[in-house]
Protein backbone atom coordinates (compact mmCIF):
# COMPACT_ATOMS: atom_id res chain seq x y z
CA UNK A 1 0.00 0.00 0.00
CA UNK A 2 1.53 3.18 -1.05
CA UNK A 3 1.48 6.54 0.64
CA UNK A 4 -0.82 8.22 -1.95
CA UNK A 5 -3.58 5.21 -1.48
CA UNK A 6 -3.01 5.57 2.41
CA UNK A 7 -3.85 9.62 2.23
CA UNK A 8 -6.41 8.92 0.02
CA UNK A 9 -7.85 6.14 2.31
CA UNK A 10 -7.46 8.39 5.71
CA UNK A 11 -8.77 11.44 3.73
CA UNK A 12 -12.16 10.48 2.00
CA UNK A 13 -12.75 8.59 5.44
CA UNK A 14 -12.42 11.33 7.29
CA UNK A 15 -14.72 13.51 5.22
CA UNK A 16 -17.20 10.88 5.27
CA UNK A 17 -17.09 10.71 8.86
CA UNK A 18 -17.59 14.56 9.21
CA UNK A 19 -20.53 13.87 6.45
CA UNK A 20 -21.88 11.29 8.10
CA UNK A 21 -22.20 13.55 11.67
CA UNK A 22 -23.62 16.68 9.52
CA UNK A 23 -26.12 14.14 8.25
CA UNK A 24 -26.93 12.43 11.28
CA UNK A 25 -27.30 15.74 13.07
CA UNK A 26 -29.82 17.28 10.37
CA UNK A 27 -31.34 14.35 10.09
CA UNK A 28 -32.60 14.28 14.07
CA UNK A 29 -33.38 18.22 13.23
CA UNK A 30 -35.65 17.56 10.06
CA UNK A 31 -37.25 14.81 12.37
CA UNK A 32 -37.76 16.56 15.20
CA UNK A 33 -39.12 19.58 13.36
CA UNK A 34 -41.79 17.87 11.29
CA UNK A 35 -42.83 16.08 13.81
CA UNK A 36 -43.05 19.38 16.13
CA UNK A 37 -44.98 21.26 13.04
CA UNK A 38 -46.91 17.96 12.56
CA UNK A 39 -48.25 17.19 15.92
CA UNK A 40 -48.87 20.80 16.70
CA UNK A 41 -50.91 21.39 13.50
CA UNK A 42 -48.82 24.61 12.33
CA UNK A 43 -48.20 22.96 8.52
CA UNK A 44 -50.35 21.20 6.24
CA UNK A 45 -49.71 17.24 5.71
CA UNK A 46 -48.49 18.18 2.30
CA UNK A 47 -45.43 19.92 4.46
CA UNK A 48 -44.52 17.91 7.22
CA UNK A 49 -44.89 14.49 6.02
CA UNK A 50 -42.06 14.18 3.29
CA UNK A 51 -39.91 16.46 5.95
CA UNK A 52 -40.47 13.57 8.33
CA UNK A 53 -39.82 10.93 5.60
CA UNK A 54 -37.26 12.85 4.70
CA UNK A 55 -35.59 13.00 8.04
CA UNK A 56 -35.96 9.45 9.07
CA UNK A 57 -34.38 8.23 5.39
CA UNK A 58 -31.35 10.28 6.07
CA UNK A 59 -30.53 8.71 9.69
CA UNK A 60 -30.88 5.11 8.06
CA UNK A 61 -28.54 6.01 5.66
CA UNK A 62 -25.93 7.45 7.69
CA UNK A 63 -26.01 4.03 9.43
CA UNK A 64 -25.35 2.42 6.07
CA UNK A 65 -22.58 4.83 5.46
CA UNK A 66 -20.97 4.55 8.50
CA UNK A 67 -21.09 0.55 8.49
CA UNK A 68 -19.04 0.84 5.59
CA UNK A 69 -16.85 3.67 6.37
CA UNK A 70 -15.43 2.05 9.51
CA UNK A 71 -15.83 -1.65 9.02
CA UNK A 72 -13.53 -2.93 5.41
CA UNK A 73 -15.86 -6.41 5.51
CA UNK A 74 -19.12 -3.94 4.84
CA UNK A 75 -17.18 -2.03 1.94
CA UNK A 76 -20.26 -2.97 -0.39
CA UNK A 77 -22.47 -0.62 1.60
CA UNK A 78 -20.24 2.19 0.60
CA UNK A 79 -21.80 2.15 -3.20
CA UNK A 80 -25.80 1.09 -1.88
CA UNK A 81 -25.54 4.26 0.64
CA UNK A 82 -23.53 6.74 -1.93
CA UNK A 83 -26.43 5.87 -4.15
CA UNK A 84 -29.14 6.21 -1.38
CA UNK A 85 -27.62 9.55 -0.87
CA UNK A 86 -28.01 10.82 -4.61
CA UNK A 87 -31.08 9.63 -4.19
CA UNK A 88 -31.58 11.41 -1.29
CA UNK A 89 -30.03 14.92 -2.73
CA UNK A 90 -32.62 15.13 -5.37
CA UNK A 91 -35.38 14.39 -3.21
CA UNK A 92 -33.86 17.54 -1.06
CA UNK A 93 -33.54 19.50 -3.79
CA UNK A 94 -36.99 19.11 -4.87
CA UNK A 95 -38.53 19.66 -1.18
CA UNK A 96 -36.55 22.77 -1.22
CA UNK A 97 -37.89 23.91 -4.53
CA UNK A 98 -40.97 23.01 -3.34
CA UNK A 99 -40.86 25.08 0.20
CA UNK A 100 -39.17 28.00 -1.77
CA UNK A 101 -42.37 28.38 -4.52
CA UNK A 102 -45.31 27.42 -2.14
CA UNK A 103 -44.14 30.31 0.57
CA UNK A 104 -47.14 32.44 -0.42
CA UNK A 105 -49.50 29.37 0.42
CA UNK A 106 -47.51 28.22 3.68
CA UNK A 107 -48.67 32.25 4.89
CA UNK A 108 -52.01 31.74 3.77
CA UNK A 109 -52.29 28.33 5.68
CA UNK A 110 -51.05 29.39 8.80
CA UNK A 111 -53.39 32.94 8.68
CA UNK A 112 -56.29 31.19 7.95
CA UNK A 113 -55.47 28.63 11.31
CA UNK A 114 -54.29 31.24 12.92
CA UNK A 115 -56.57 30.66 15.82
CA UNK A 116 -56.94 27.33 15.37
CA UNK A 117 -53.31 27.06 16.28
CA UNK A 118 -53.53 29.32 19.01
CA UNK A 119 -50.56 31.88 17.58
CA UNK A 120 -49.86 35.42 18.53
CA UNK A 121 -49.24 37.64 16.20
CA UNK A 122 -45.37 37.57 17.13
CA UNK A 123 -45.63 33.71 16.71
CA UNK A 124 -47.66 33.78 13.60
CA UNK A 125 -44.56 36.51 12.05
CA UNK A 126 -41.98 34.70 13.72
CA UNK A 127 -42.92 31.33 11.85
CA UNK A 128 -43.17 33.21 8.71
CA UNK A 129 -39.90 34.84 8.47
CA UNK A 130 -38.31 31.37 9.19
CA UNK A 131 -40.32 28.98 6.99
CA UNK A 132 -37.67 29.14 4.42
CA UNK A 133 -35.03 27.95 6.74
CA UNK A 134 -35.89 23.40 6.53
CA UNK A 135 -35.19 24.73 2.63
CA UNK A 136 -31.69 26.39 3.35
CA UNK A 137 -31.03 23.62 5.20
CA UNK A 138 -32.16 21.22 2.40
CA UNK A 139 -30.01 22.83 -0.30
CA UNK A 140 -27.05 22.48 2.03
CA UNK A 141 -27.30 19.29 2.29
CA UNK A 142 -28.02 18.85 -1.40
CA UNK A 143 -24.20 19.99 -2.04
CA UNK A 144 -22.61 18.06 0.40
CA UNK A 145 -24.43 14.62 -0.53
CA UNK A 146 -22.83 14.98 -3.89
CA UNK A 147 -19.57 15.37 -2.63
CA UNK A 148 -20.31 12.64 -0.55
CA UNK A 149 -21.15 10.37 -3.36
CA UNK A 150 -17.89 11.73 -5.00
CA UNK A 151 -15.88 10.24 -1.61
CA UNK A 152 -17.94 6.88 -1.00
CA UNK A 153 -17.15 5.84 -4.26
CA UNK A 154 -13.62 7.04 -3.91
CA UNK A 155 -13.18 5.17 -1.08
CA UNK A 156 -14.65 1.85 -1.89
CA UNK A 157 -12.84 1.77 -5.29
CA UNK A 158 -9.21 2.97 -3.32
CA UNK A 159 -10.09 -0.48 -1.08
CA UNK A 160 -11.14 -2.44 -4.29
CA UNK A 161 -7.79 -1.61 -5.59
CA UNK A 162 -6.07 -2.58 -2.45
CA UNK A 163 -7.94 -6.01 -2.10
CA UNK A 164 -7.09 -6.65 -5.67
CA UNK A 165 -3.10 -6.00 -5.31
CA UNK A 166 -3.66 -8.12 -2.24
CA UNK A 167 -4.83 -10.94 -3.56
CA UNK A 168 -2.22 -10.55 -6.66
CA UNK A 169 0.62 -10.46 -4.51
CA UNK A 170 -1.05 -13.76 -2.80
CA UNK A 171 -1.14 -15.27 -5.74
CA UNK A 172 2.60 -14.34 -6.66
CA UNK A 173 4.16 -15.40 -3.18
CA UNK A 174 1.96 -19.21 -3.82
CA UNK A 175 3.81 -19.34 -7.41
CA UNK A 176 7.36 -18.41 -5.83
CA UNK A 177 6.88 -20.94 -3.53
CA UNK A 178 5.62 -23.70 -5.87
CA UNK A 179 8.53 -22.73 -8.13
CA UNK A 180 11.20 -23.07 -5.04
CA UNK A 181 9.96 -26.77 -4.58
CA UNK A 182 9.84 -27.35 -8.38
CA UNK A 183 13.68 -26.12 -8.27
CA UNK A 184 14.13 -28.22 -5.22
CA UNK A 185 12.54 -31.62 -6.88
CA UNK A 186 14.88 -30.96 -10.13
CA UNK A 187 17.40 -30.30 -8.31
CA UNK A 188 16.94 -33.71 -5.60
CA UNK A 189 16.10 -35.43 -9.17
CA UNK A 190 19.74 -34.67 -11.02
CA UNK A 191 21.50 -35.51 -7.93
CA UNK A 192 19.90 -39.06 -7.79
CA UNK A 193 21.01 -39.30 -11.75
CA UNK A 194 24.21 -38.10 -11.35
CA UNK A 195 24.80 -40.85 -7.84
CA UNK A 196 22.99 -43.98 -9.88
CA UNK A 197 24.92 -43.33 -12.76
CA UNK A 198 28.29 -42.90 -10.83
CA UNK A 199 27.22 -46.36 -9.14
CA UNK A 200 26.56 -48.09 -12.34
CA UNK A 201 30.14 -46.59 -13.55
CA UNK A 202 31.40 -47.70 -11.13
CA UNK A 203 29.99 -51.50 -10.79
CA UNK A 204 30.54 -51.62 -14.43
CA UNK A 205 34.77 -51.77 -14.25
CA UNK A 206 34.33 -54.18 -11.09
CA UNK A 207 32.31 -56.91 -12.85
CA UNK A 208 34.57 -56.38 -16.40
CA UNK A 209 36.48 -59.95 -16.73
CA UNK A 210 40.08 -59.02 -17.08
CA UNK A 211 42.08 -61.16 -19.67
CA UNK A 212 45.54 -62.53 -18.55
CA UNK A 213 48.04 -63.18 -21.03
CA UNK A 214 49.13 -66.85 -21.54
CA UNK A 215 53.00 -67.76 -21.55
CA UNK A 216 54.54 -70.41 -23.36
CA UNK A 217 57.05 -72.14 -22.63
CA UNK A 218 60.31 -72.70 -23.40
CA UNK A 219 60.95 -75.99 -24.59
CA UNK A 220 57.56 -76.07 -26.41
CA UNK A 221 59.04 -72.75 -28.45
CA UNK A 222 62.16 -75.26 -29.14
CA UNK A 223 60.57 -78.24 -30.17
CA UNK A 224 58.40 -76.23 -32.39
Amino acid sequence: MTLRDCLTECCTGSALFIFNGVDLICGIILLVYSLYIGLNHYAAEWLYVPICILGSFLLITVGLSWFGTFNPKYSVLLPCSSNLFLFLAIMEFAFAIIIFTQGTAINQFLREHQQELKLSDKQLQRIEDSKFVPAYLLLGLFVMEIVRFGCSARLFYSRKDRLFRYRRLGALDELEVELMEAAKEEEITKKYTNLRVDYQQKYASKSKPSIMPVQIPETLEYMV
